[in-house]
């Protein structure tokens, strides 16, 4: 996914949002969640889920598309987790982050994610794609360890 962010960003700052084709994104289209960025004045950007696949769905126990980002995320990872969206925001560039659970009943968790900033008018960061995977510890399956956690 950097290759085809750098490939698409050319000599710009940031790629255009438009330039990419669904052909580009379809092998990570289960781990791929995109993001509007939305500015308030005075505040830190939000982060509206635009489209995600079915990873992030199972990881949630729920379609979170038309949710924001802070609202949707597990509270365990909230709070080190959105640090990584706004960094992409600030310095316009890739981030690549690893943010891990504590689980006592089942080892831990980790979140991997690859976050890539576009454009819509050639200067801000308007939407972020996100390649999130998440790994277990024991290498048992990280959606039942999420289920699970979810129910108690």
């Amino acid at each position: 996914m950097v290759k085809l962010w750098e490939r698409l960003k050319g000599t710009a700052d940031l790629p255009d949002v438009a330039s990419v084709s669904g052909g580009d994104l379809e092998r990570v289209r289960d781990k791929l969640m995109m993001l509007d960025v939305i500015r308030s004045a005075g505040g830190e950007p939000q982060y509206l889920i635009r489209f995600h696949g079915i990873d992030f769905e199972r990881m949630n126990n729920q379609n979170c598309v038309g949710r924001f980002l802070h609202d949707a995320m597990p509270a365990a990872v909230r709070k080190s987790g959105l640090p990584f969206y706004h960094q992409v925001v600030e310095q316009r560039m890739p981030a690549f982050g690893i943010t891990f659970v504590d689980s006592e009943a089942d080892g831990g968790l980790s979140y991997e994610r690859l976050l890539l900033p576009f454009t819509r008018n050639g200067q801000d960061v308007d939407q972020i794609y996100c390649v999130l995977t998440l790994f277990a510890e024991n290498n048992s399956s990280p959606f039942e360890i999420v289920q699970k956690a979810s129910r108690t």
